[in-house]
């Protein structure tokens, strides 16, 4: 059986801001990167055995040419915890952080799966990569249901794991890591921050292209899903992870429940061993994960969620049935991923026309697309169950389905969701091949006489008797913004906030680095002060009755030197950091970059210096050198 596999790509982008720091995380930045009373250089690694590399080589061997699950990576069994690895900072003031490096060697990525996971109220965890180009953060309390947790795989051989504990907590956090994800498959390509998309067949085309513009709505329904399996067969445990595709749903109720239609083979072992219960809790599902353009070259977002509950299947049928997996995400799906939950028809209509949304081989959001009317089939040997679908050139390409598209979507002539892909022999080399899709219609009561065999109980929970539902957005549902009356301010200047938030929030916490007060629960704060100079974050958190939003934008403040009178007569008046303890540096250089004067000072005792610039020019540069910090100001004398 050709069913669409998953193979691995997994493009893990760090891209600017909040957006690409969420699993789902609140943003920010993991506090060591900025203070300096954490040690940099003395943090312990621990180093773990990489797999057997060539018993897993002669495994995929023989899965391939039995035509079964390309496997992405496996988990390292592990025992980890906050007790008895990495180390410990104190923070001046109360707190602390807890860090430590995981390396296990030649991994392409390596993600974490935690045993348990117990976070304390104001503490959070971090990953991210020791270069600190990929970030996973900041996790806490509120994004970890159940004990058991997963981080997405980074890029690389080693990450670095932080928890911060804010002074005053009197819970014990436990951080207990069982298995380390390690990736032995694609990361090749990648460059730091974009990547050439070259893991699918070269005749895909990107939902990006002209062929997608009129499924803009329905593309935001479509994830990229990597599971987890755990195989026992023979007695021994192995935990393996692939990829597949799915869909976020509409349902009568209008609920938006995290509802999440896959194809039920997505949950079956290279051995043929379904995911135990507690597999679901590790599965992550990536939104948005598509090119911004038709062009080749990506940068996507990594918005994911992790965890999910399984509703119903047709897998444990003797030959599959339709093919189906319907899960419900153990998290809310945050508003700020522009969710669509998409609509459906399980009335047994046919259509001469639409497309496939997929993540072929793991790689960014595809499309592929029909022109004919579709054809009733079969998979196994229950008549009827299977869509029938044969794909035609377009403008950018010959969209088909590869490895990874398991499970995606098949939307009909008015952009609902008709089918989900189970398999067959499309591919760039043979883009007349013909694929399958599993009927929403069977799916709806055919498959079994059980809820868990059927999709009519979850998509229709108040029995209302419709078989056709469009697709809509959770328009209750706030998103958090802002923005400010400034955005570069002299040290002890004073800024105003305006909250741009959408979906009537009744509740607004914002959170100001190094401003007076450091915090506000007013919707439009105004007269924060900064007395430090440096660049700023700013973090808003809304909320309603349905839901809560936050938003981090860093160093969204410039908070600069100053130096004054500007014309000046040759003397100036210099206010720098008054909270920096670091030593100041002035230098003046005249109209021709040459250095005139230069004036040292053992730390900001008041703030406040006073030079004399030399007598002849009319022209000076002023740099301004403490700590970190650089400051350059032109200064015109008049004499």
């Amino acid at each position: 059986m050709n069913y669409k596999y998953p193979f691995l790509l997994l493009l893990l982008i760090f891209v600017e801001t909040q957006s690409a720091w969420c699993q789902v995380d609140r943003g920010g930045v993991p506090r060591s990167f900025a203070s300096r009373f954490v040690q940099k250089s003395l943090l312990q690694t621990v180093d773990i055995p990489s797999p057997d590399l060539q018993l897993i080589q002669k495994e995929d061997f023989e899965d391939a040419r039995l035509e079964k699950p390309y496997r992405v990576g496996v988990d390292v069994p592990v025992n980890l915890s906050i007790e008895n690895n990495g180390q410990w900072d104190v923070l001046p003031g109360g707190g602390r952080i807890w860090r430590a490096i995981i390396r296990c060697k030649d991994a392409r990525g390596i993600g974490l799966s935690y045993s348990k996971l117990r976070l304390p109220k104001g503490s959070d965890l971090f990953v991210y990569s020791p270069d600190q180009s990929f970030v996973i953060g900041a996790i806490t309390q509120n994004e970890i249901q159940g004990q058991s947790f997963t981080t997405r795989p980074l890029k690389g051989d080693e990450l670095v794991i932080e928890y911060f504990e804010p002074a005053g907590v009197y819970e014990h956090a436990v951080i207990d890591i069982s298995g380390i994800i390690y990736m032995y498959r694609g990361f090749e390509n990648q460059a730091a921050k974009s990547v050439e998309s070259v893991s699918s067949g070269s005749c895909e085309i990107n939902v990006n292209c002209e062929e997608g513009k009129n499924w803009l709505k329905q593309k935001q329904g479509v994830v990229k899903i990597l599971t987890q399996i755990t195989d026992t067969t023979n007695g021994k445990i192995r935990v393996s992870h692939f990829f597949c595709s799915g869909v976020l749903l509409n349902n009568t109720a209008q609920d938006f429940g995290g509802l999440m239609l896959t194809a039920g083979h997505c949950l079956e072992g290279s051995t043929g061993t379904d995911a135990l219960a507690t597999d679901y809790s590790h599965w992550v599902f990536y939104f948005q994960y598509e090119s911004v353009n038709c062009s080749p070259t990506i940068t996507p977002s990594e918005l994911t969620v992790v965890g999910t509950q399984k509703l119903a299947t047709s897998a444990t049928l003797p030959d599959i049935g339709s093919d189906f997996l319907l899960l419900k995400s153990l998290n809310d799906i945050p508003a700020k991923y522009n969710p669509f939950y998409c609509g459906w028809d399980a009335g047994n209509g046919n259509s001469s026309s639409g497309v496939c949304i997929h993540h072929p081989d793991g790689d960014v959001k595809k499309i592929s697309t029909y022109s004919s009317p579709l054809i009733s089939g079969s998979w196994g040997s229950t008549p009827n169950t299977h869509w029938a679908v044969k794909w035609v050139a377009t403008k950018n390409g010959y969209g088909v389905t590869e490895g990874g598209s398991s499970g995606a979507p098949l939307f009909d002539d008015e952009g609902l969701v008709i089918g989900t892909l189970t398999g067959g022999p499309s591919s760039c080399q043979n883009p007349g091949g013909e694929d399958q899709f599993g009927k929403i219609p069977f799916s709806w009561i055919s498959n079994g006489t059980l809820p868990s065999q059927q999709l009519k109980p979850w998509l229709d929970p108040g029995n209302t008797g419709i078989v056709k539902m469009p697709g809509s957005y959770n328009e209750k549902l706030t998103v958090a913004d802002f923005s400010a009356n400034r955005f570069v301010i002299p040290v002890g200047g004073t800024i105003d906030f305006n909250d741009l938030s959408s979906g009537k929030p009744n509740k607004w916490h914002w959170y100001f680095q190094n401003g007076k007060p450091s915090e506000s629960t007013l919707q439009n704060p105004s007269g924060i002060l900064f007395d430090r100079f440096g660049a700023m974050n700013v973090k808003l958190v809304v909320s309603n009755q349905f839901n809560s939003d936050s938003i981090v934008k860093e160093k969204f403040i410039d908070v600069r030197s100053v130096v004054s009178p500007n014309p000046s007569n040759g003397i100036v008046s210099i206010l720098s950091d008054i909270n920096n303890d670091n030593e100041i540096n002035i230098e003046v250089y005249n109209s021709s970059g040459l250095k005139v004067q230069q004036f040292r000072y053992s730390g900001a005792v008041s703030g406040s210096y006073t030079i004399q610039l030399p007598e002849f020019g009319n022209l000076f540069i002023i740099k301004i050198i403490q700590g970190t910090q650089v400051h350059t100001h032109k200064v015109v004398v008049v004499h």
